[in-house]
């Protein structure tokens, strides 16, 4: 995994290389399917079975994320990865969308995990599909997340990236855990944080209406 996505500027010059190296190191973050999230993005565990309660029963294909939301985070993006597979506890989707290599600008990658989190009826008390969302985010988000309210009505939490140009963000959906990650260069620089953290904002933003 980590392929190494070549990187480009509206003007035909080739990035710094330190930019070039930035964005390397995010893609190869990006596309892992285990790299973060302890446990959290894809695993090889069985999954538990979904319980009455849980307004999620699966988690929603790549297909779920609107179209326009990805066009105006990422203009020009291209569907590159697009898995599932079981998680301990509930079900994983992995969306990858990226536009290396191609004549646009910026140049970024964006990712969004969906994670549907299954009520333990095993558990003395059950833990219920949302508390395990809940804490599932609990755990994704470091020191430096600060929460943030999205205009669907939900509550999420956003911080900046190990990588420059980078911001994350988390957010949970009753039993449904999302967490999207977007990485720009533009102009051969990678992004204002600020600029990363309205975009992924925004993105959750239309996200959480289609959820």
């Amino acid at each position: 995994m980590g392929r190494r996505w070549p990187v480009g500027s509206a003007t035909g010059a080739g990035p710094r290389p330190w930019v070039r190296a930035a964005v390397v190191v995010t893609g190869t973050v990006v596309v892992s399917a285990a790299a973060v999230g302890g446990g959290l993005w894809l695993t090889g565990d069985d999954p538990d079975q979904p319980h009455g309660g849980d307004a999620h029963t699966s988690a929603p294909p790549c297909g779920v994320v609107p179209e326009d939301a990805v066009a105006r985070a990422l203009p020009g993006a291209v569907l590159e990865t697009d898995t599932g597979g079981p998680l301990a506890g509930g079900e994983g989707t992995a969306c990858v969308w990226t536009t290396a290599g191609l004549d646009t600008d910026p140049q970024g990658v964006l990712r969004v995990d969906l994670s549907a989190r299954f009520t333990d009826a095993s558990a003395e008390p059950v833990v219920t599909g949302d508390e395990a969302a809940a804490r599932a985010q609990e755990d994704v988000v470091p020191q430096r997340g600060r929460p943030v309210e999205l205009g669907s009505g939900g509550r999420a939490e956003v911080w900046r990236g190990q990588v420059p140009g980078t911001a994350e963000l988390a957010f949970h959906h009753d039993n449904l855990l999302v967490r999207v990650s977007y990485s720009a260069v533009e102009e051969d620089d990678p992004v204002p944080f600020d600029r990363a953290r309205e975009t992924v904002v925004g993105f959750a933003e239309q996200l959480g209406e289609v959820l």
